[in-house]
C-alpha cells in the first residue's frame, strides 16, 4: 500500500476515534488529553509491529501537531481578557509569584541535585513544573457549580497567569539552551547576552501585537465582517491571522506557542472577534488532539517501564510544589480550607507543560532524553487524574468553596 494512502487511513481513523475517546474520558472523569496521548501511543505500538511511520508520515503529523499548538494557545489567548487580568493582578499576583518561584526552584533542585540530570534537562523540567492546566481543575469546579464563586474566579486568574508566565519562560529557555551548549568559560556572559536579546525581541514582538490589537485589528475585523457574508469566513480569516502571527514568532526564534498566545490576546479585546470563538471551537476540537496524539506517537513503548520510577519520583515535588506554592501565599487572601482547595487545583500539568517539553525535545535527546520525555508525559497523566479525583471529593465536602 502506498505510504500516503496509509497516512490518510490512519489520519481518518484518529479523527473518528478522537470524539469517542473524548466522550469516554469525560464519562470516567479523566481529561481528554489522557485519551489522546494513549491514542498516539497506540499508533507508536502499532509501528513497532508494522513500521509504517516513514519520514512523510512523521512530517504530516508534525505539521498537524504544530497547528494543534497554535489552536490550543490561540484559544487560551482568545479566552483571556488582558484588561480583566491586569485588574485582578493585585489579588492573584501574590499567589502566582509564589507558585512560579516555588516550582521553578523545587523542580530544578530535584532534577539537578537529586536525580543528577544535566543542567539543560533540569531547566526544562523546572520550567514545565511552573506551568499548570487551566482546563483540568476548572472543569471540576464548573461541574460542581463552584466556578462562579470568588475562589473559583481566583483559581482561573492564577491559572491563566501561570499559562502566560509558562509560555514566556519557554521563550527564554529556547534561547538559553543553545548558549548553555557553548564554551563553558564564556557561559555566564553568553547566557546573559542571550537572555537580554531574547527579552528585547520579546518586548518588540509584544509591542507589535499591542499595536496590531489597538490600531489594525478593529479595521481588519470590520473589513472582513463587511466583505464576508457569513461569520464562518471571519473565523477562518482570524484563524489565518493567528497562524501567521504564530509563524512570525517562530521565525523570530520564539515558539509557535508564544505567537499563538499573543495572537489570541490581540483579538480578545474585540467583541466582534471574540464572537468567532464559538465557530473557532470546531477548529480547536479538530486540531488540538493532534498535538497530544503526536506526543503519544513519540513515546517508544520500551521507554515506558524504565520511566515509571522517574515519573513517580517527579510526581512528589510536582504535587508538593504546586500545593505549597499556591496554598501558602493564598492563606493571606482566603481561609485555610479554601487555600487547600486552590493548592490542589493547581497540581495538574497538562497543556502548557507538554508544550514546553515538546518544544525543548526538538533540541535533541541530550536535552530531553527519551526516558525523561516519557516520564514527563506520565507525570502529566498522573497529575491530571490525581487532582480531579481529590477535588471532586473535597468540593462536595467543603461548603466554603461557595463563597
Amino acid at each position: 500500500m502506498q505510504t500516503e494512502y496509509l497516512t490518510l487511513i490512519i489520519l481518518g481513523a484518529l479523527l473518528i476515534l478522537s470524539p469517542f475517546v473524548k466522550s469516554l474520558m469525560e464519562r470516567i472523569g479523566v481529561p481528554a488529553l489522557v485519551g489522546y496521548i494513549l491514542l498516539g501511543f497506540l499508533v507508536s505500538m502499532m509501528n513497532q509491529q508494522w513500521s509504517f511511520m516513514t519520514t512523510a508520515f512523521n512530517n504530516t503529523f508534525t505539521v498537524l501537531a504544530q497547528l494543534g499548538i497554535v489552536a490550543l494557545l490561540f484559544h487560551v489567548g482568545l479566552k483571556s481578557h488582558t484588561r480583566a487580568l491586569l485588574a485582578k493582578l493585585p489579588d492573584a499576583s501574590l499567589i502566582w509569584i509564589g507558585d512560579v518561584l516555588t516550582n521553578l526552584l523545587l523542580g530544578f533542585v530535584v532534577a539537578r541535585y537529586m536525580l543528577e540530570l544535566p543542567l539543560e534537562t533540569s531547566l526544562v523540567i523546572s520550567t514545565a513544573f511552573s506551568a499548570t492546566s487551566v482546563a483540568v481543575s476548572v472543569s471540576i469546579w464548573d461541574k460542581m457549580h463552584k466556578l462562579n464563586t470568588s475562589n473559583g474566579q481566583l483559581l482561573v486568574d492564577v491559572a491563566e497567569l501561570d499559562d502566560l508566565s509558562g509560555v514566556l519562560l519557554l521563550a527564554v529557555l529556547l534561547a538559553v539552551i543553545p548558549a548553555l551548549q557553548g564554551n563553558e568559560t564564556a557561559l555566564l556572559p553568553s547566557i546573559g547576552m542571550t537572555a537580554l536579546v531574547v527579552l528585547l525581541k520579546l518586548v518588540l514582538f509584544i509591542a507589535g501585537c499591542y499595536l496590531f490589537s489597538h490600531y489594525l485589528e478593529p479595521d481588519f475585523t470590520r473589513f472582513n465582517r463587511q466583505w464576508e457574508k457569513s461569520t464562518t469566513g471571519l473565523t477562518i480569516t482570524v484563524l489565518g491571522a493567528g497562524i501567521a502571527i504564530a509563524a512570525m514568532a517562530g521565525y523570530l526564534g520564539f515558539s509557535l506557542a508564544i505567537g499563538a498566545l499573543f495572537a489570541g490576546l490581540a483579538f480578545s479585546r474585540d467583541p466582534q472577534a471574540v464572537h468567532t470563538d464559538a465557530k473557532f471551537s470546531y477548529f480547536y476540537e479538530f486540531l488540538t488532539p493532534f498535538f497530544f496524539i503526536h506526543i503519544g506517537m513519540q513515546i517508544d513503548p520500551g521507554d515506558i517501564a524504565p520511566s515509571i520510577g522517574l515519573a513517580c519520583i517527579l510526581f512528589i515535588p510536582a504535587a508538593l510544589g504546586k500545593f505549597l506554592g499556591v496554598a501558602a501565599p493564598a492563606l493571606r487572601i482566603v481561609k485555610k480550607p479554601d487555600a487547600v482547595l486552590l493548592g490542589l487545583s493547581m497540581i495538574p500539568r497538562a497543556e502548557i507543560a507538554m508544550v514546553i517539553v515538546y518544544h525543548c525535545r526538538q533540541f535533541g535527546d541530550n536535552i530531553v532524553p527519551d526516558n525523561v520525555f516519557a516520564a514527563m508525559v506520565l507525570l502529566a497523566v498522573m497529575t491530571s487524574i490525581f487532582a480531579p479525583l481529590v477535588l471532586h471529593f473535597l468540593l462536595k465536602k467543603h461548603p466554603g468553596a461557595d463563597e
